[in-house]
C-alpha cells in the first residue's frame, strides 16, 4: 500500500469567488470564475516529485442548495483540470461530496458519510488506490479539511489562506500550518524524507 495527498480544492488549488448572498469567498460557481491560486502549481509539482497518488478530496454543497446545478460545478470541476493540464499537472483522482445537510434540493439534502469532516471521500479513495491512510497526508484550508484527514488517521496541514478565514476556528488540531500549497508542499517532503 502506498501513501497518499489528498488536497482539497477552492482555497487550496484554485481561489474562492465572493458569494454575494452569503458576503463571504465559497467555491466557483461558473467555469469563467476559475483561477488557481498563488503558489498552487509549484506546490503541485513538488508533491509530484513524491511520486505518491494526488488525490483531490472536496465538498461542493453549491447545488444542493440550489444556487447551481450539478452541471455548472462539474463545468468548474474540468476548468480546474484545464488549468492544471496548461501547467502540465494531472492529478490521480478527484472526489466530491454534493451533498448538504440542509440543502433544498431532495435528492442531495441530508446528512452523508462523504462530506467532510467525515472521513468517507478519503476512505473510498484509499480503497480505491491501495493507499495507507496513516502514511497519507491531508491539505486543506478549512477545519473540515483538517476533521477529515483526523478522521481518516492522515496527517494534516492547513493553509491559512485569507480569503477562507471564516471557515477556521483556530481549534482544527492541525499537525501542521502553512501559507499556500507550495509551503504545505515543502513540509511533506520534508516529513517523508525523516521516515
Amino acid at each position: 500500500m502506498t501513501a497518499a495527498v489528498f488536497l482539497d480544492r477552492d482555497g487550496v488549488i484554485n481561489q474562492g469567488v465572493m458569494d454575494e448572498e452569503d458576503g463571504a469567498f465559497e467555491s466557483p460557481y461558473h467555469a469563467d470564475d476559475v483561477v488557481l491560486e498563488d503558489r498552487a502549481v509549484e506546490g503541485l509539482r513538488v508533491l509530484e516529485g513524491l511520486g505518491v497518488p494526488l488525490i483531490v478530496a472536496s465538498n461542493q454543497p453549491a447545488a444542493a442548495k440550489g444556487r447551481v446545478s450539478l452541471a455548472e460545478l462539474w463545468e468548474v470541476h474540468e476548468r480546474v483540470i484545464a488549468l492544471l493540464g496548461e501547467e502540465g499537472i494531472v492529478l490521480t483522482d478527484w472526489r466530491y461530496c454534493f451533498h448538504h445537510p440542509t440543502g433544498t434540493v431532495p435528492q442531495l439534502s441530508g446528512p452523508c458519510p462523504c462530506r467532510k469532516p467525515q472521513a468517507g471521500l478519503l476512505r473510498a479513495a484509499a480503497e480505491r488506490h491501495g493507499i495507507d491512510l496513516e502514511r497519507s497526508w491531508m491539505i486543506g484550508d478549512t477545519d473540515r479539511d483538517v476533521g477529515a484527514g483526523k478522521a481518516a488517521g492522515a496527517r494534516t496541514v492547513l493553509l491559512e489562506n485569507p480569503r477562507s478565514a471564516h471557515k477556521r476556528s483556530g481549534e482544527a488540531g492541525e499537525a501542521f500550518l502553512a501559507r499556500d500549497l507550495a509551503a504545505a508542499a515543502a513540509i511533506v517532503v520534508a516529513e517523508a524524507g525523516k521516515g
